[in-house]
């Protein structure tokens, strides 16, 4: 294990086992998955290089809890299947409510992507109906989810 890209810690392998696991990721070829991870050097999605250990994310299957690739935070963020976030009210994939008082309503959906690892909105609305018919032919036009 001389030749690792980058340096770890006393119990990485533990706190690896313990933290996938707990996150869905099927652990039957552990010791497999791990010795790739450790080793990775660049984003298999998009050949990235890694900077820092910590820039190295495992993409699995939410729901079954297959291992996919090691990958860089950006190609993780564009993944469909990834939870919503906890501050998602909309129940789709980068809308957001966020609060205006200049809006009738006193909020506005707003619509973001992740390019290059930046946060970026697209659209702003009042309407969540459009707004989603948008994000849906945008992310379709424009490739967003690989």
């Amino acid at each position: 294990m001389s030749d690792l890209p980058f340096k770890l810690y006393k119990d990485h392998k533990g706190s690896c086992r313990r933290t996938w696991k707990k996150r869905g990721l099927n652990m039957d070829n552990f010791e497999e998955i791990y010795n790739e991870y450790i080793y990775a050097t660049h984003c298999q999605l998009c050949n990235k290089q890694f900077e820092k250990s910590r820039d190295r994310h495992m993409d699995h299957c939410h729901e079954t809890g297959e291992f996919r690739n090691i990958v860089c935070n950006s190609c993780n963020q564009l993944k469909a299947d990834r939870k919503l976030q906890s501050n998602n009210t909309s129940g789709y994939k980068g809308i957001n409510k966020k609060m205006d008082k200049t809006m009738k309503q006193g909020f506005i959906w707003e619509f973001k992507v992740n390019i290059d690892g930046k946060n970026k909105v697209i659209k702003m609305s009042g309407d969540l109906d459009k707004l989603v018919e948008f994000a849906e032919k945008w992310k379709k036009e424009n490739n967003y989810h690989k």
